[in-house]
């Protein structure tokens, strides 16, 4: 399994964590859930000697101290307020070095890869560490933190309950440990290395037709550079089916726009949190309508043939069929 490691200091709520607390280090913890590659891998870049060691901060306040403190009773905030002693000794008691572990499955190629090059491999580990507390039941949608590259990372909460980090699914309980909290999650975190037009740009085998199409409707340009984006792709084979239709439609550019800005959502939605029968708005204005049943997924009568491409500035599912608005 591939982890995801967060470090983070924060101060905690004794109501925070219920039941008892497990002593065991995150490094522990990795050993014993016979997580070895991963164990092995933050020993060898070094990161045991963080994530294996147990420390007490003090000063290290962050926002999540609201939620904490929404559980204590008023007349105790007003308190605490006044007596700057008695918050001393709160705070010194519920401030720990938070690290935030989870795991998904890494490639066997992407394995042999990293084993052998340390500082690439060091770069993944902390991709997955932010310095920062996260607690599941706190996240909020649209929530961003940066890890220890400096690069984002992103949430989403959606409707059905499914939380995502990057396009990671948070799945199962918070594991509370003597120097931090492990989340697992069921994918790998790496840095996307394109936006969602450089991507169009440099699979010309599959988007040719789209990259020119984008183009000539002004709208590449939006999916470079601003976003979060949700784009739904058809495939050259799509556009290859209607070819009379794409003739009217370059000789119409503002058709051209309506029918693109119809295949973008704003904001990012990952394939884990589409639900049958969700109406997505578009920015042509109108919503397309997501059906998931057993043949996979549709969109308006597309179907998504390749899902969840990760782009720095959201996420493109492929599709086999071009989606038209109806007519007002």
């Amino acid at each position: 399994m591939m982890v995801l490691l967060t470090l983070m200091a924060a101060v905690i709520s004794p109501l925070t964590v219920l039941g008892q607390q497990d002593t065991r280090t995150i490094l522990q913890f990795l050993k014993d859930e016979g997580l070895t590659t991963l164990s092995g891998f933050v020993v060898g870049t070094g990161l045991d000697k963080t994530l294996g060691d147990v420390k007490v901060l003090q000063g290290h306040v962050v926002d999540q101290v609201k939620a904490c403190s929404a559980k204590l009773p008023s007349n105790m905030l007003i308190g605490l307020a006044t007596n700057s002693t008695a918050l001393k000794e709160v705070l010194q008691g519920h401030v720990v070095d938070q690290v935030s572990v989870c795991s998904a499955k890494l490639p066997s190629n992407m394995l042999i890869g990293l084993a052998t090059n340390s500082t690439a491999l060091k770069q993944v580990l902390q991709g997955h560490v932010v310095d920062q507390i996260v607690l599941s039941q706190y996240v909020r949608d649209k929530d961003t933190k940066k890890n220890f590259n400096g690069e984002t990372l992103s949430f989403k909460v959606y409707d059905n309950g499914v939380k995502t980090i990057n396009g990671a699914v948070l799945v199962g309980i918070d594991h509370s440990l003597a120097n931090g909290v492990v989340h697992m999650i069921d994918d790998v975190l790496l840095e996307p290395d394109s936006n969602i037009g450089e991507y169009i740009a440099q699979h010309e085998t599959d988007f040719q037709d789209l990259f020119g199409l984008l183009v000539l409707g002004r709208l590449f340009g939006p999916l470079e550079t601003t976003g979060p984006y949700t784009l739904f792709a058809p495939v050259d084979q799509a556009f290859e089916s209607i070819k009379d239709t794409v003739t009217q439609l370059i000789n119409n550019r503002t058709a051209l726009s309506d029918v693109l800005k119809y295949h973008v959502v704003a904001d990012t939605y990952w394939s884990e949190g589409l639900t049958d029968g969700m109406k997505l708005p578009t920015l042509n204005g109108a919503d397309l309508t997501i059906s998931v049943g057993l043949d996979g997924v549709k969109v308006d009568n597309a179907k998504v043939i390749q899902a969840d491409i990760p782009t720095s500035n959201g996420v493109i599912h492929v599709v086999d069929t071009v989606v038209v608005p109806s007519s007002p």
